[in-house]
């Protein structure tokens, strides 16, 4: 998932949607509202040419939704209860993942530093984020890595094998990857302490921002979007 460089939108703009959505994901709690929901950060998807995310997240949705549905033919309370909360959780964790998506397909990372800069952002607010979208990337990339040194000792790594044999996937997979979390966020923080990202002084900003007519589009659709959700949501 790497940023592109190139800016088509004001980063504020993409800022402002996503924040949005992710917002309306949390609080849309109905199901026909929720449906509509992922069809819309479909369609922004679908602008950033993000296919492959656009298919995959609305899969885990539609699965999930599907498993809510059957919920009434399951006798045990308890079972219920705990599908209820689980696919509750991965619904709202895939609108999410759908529009960070189209942050990072559709603006930079020194775009987004700019934006915050100039919207006056905290740094113990947008420092933490930073970070988060510079160490997705990362993080996906050594999954991938350790995925292949486990397929050359013959190791399967398979989602059916993490349900049967669950302490060691947790051995084979979660601890290496949490030992390599500590070892990145050393690196990041040396990054953020060479670049001087704790100095509160004004910044020369060498990214300009400025609102064009797609951010008019953008923002049309947005708000159009957010009024039929709010609409469908508290009618």
């Amino acid at each position: 998932m790497e940023m592109n460089v190139k800016k088509e939108l004001d980063p504020r703009t993409v800022l402002g949607i996503v924040f949005i959505f992710v917002m309306l994901g949390l609080a849309v709690n109905k199901p026909f509202p929720s449906h509509i929901l992922l069809v819309i950060c479909n369609i922004y998807l679908l602008t950033v040419k993000a296919y492959r995310e656009s298919i995959l997240y609305s899969m885990i949705y539609i699965l999930v939704a599907g498993l809510m549905f059957c919920i009434r033919y399951i006798p045990n309370n308890t079972v219920a209860l705990t599908i209820v909360s689980l696919s509750y959780f991965v619904q709202k964790f895939s609108i999410a993942m759908m529009m960070i998506v189209f942050l990072q397909r559709k603006t930079s990372m020194s775009y987004i530093i700019s934006a915050m800069q100039t919207m006056r952002f905290p740094n113990a607010v947008a420092i933490p984020f930073i970070v988060i979208l510079r160490y997705m990337p990362t993080l996906r990339e050594d999954y991938g890595y350790l995925k292949d040194s486990l397929k050359i000792r013959g190791i399967r790594t398979s989602g059916i094998q993490f349900f049967v044999h669950p302490i060691q996937s947790l051995e084979f997979m979660i601890v290496p990857i949490l030992f390599r979390s500590v070892r990145v966020a050393e690196e990041l923080s040396t990054s953020v302490l060479l670049r001087g990202m704790e100095n509160y002084k004004d910044r020369t900003n060498i990214y300009p921002l400025k609102f064009t007519k797609i951010d008019a589009v953008y923002t049309l659709f947005t708000v159009i979007a957010v009024g039929t959700l709010w609409y469908l949501q508290f009618q």
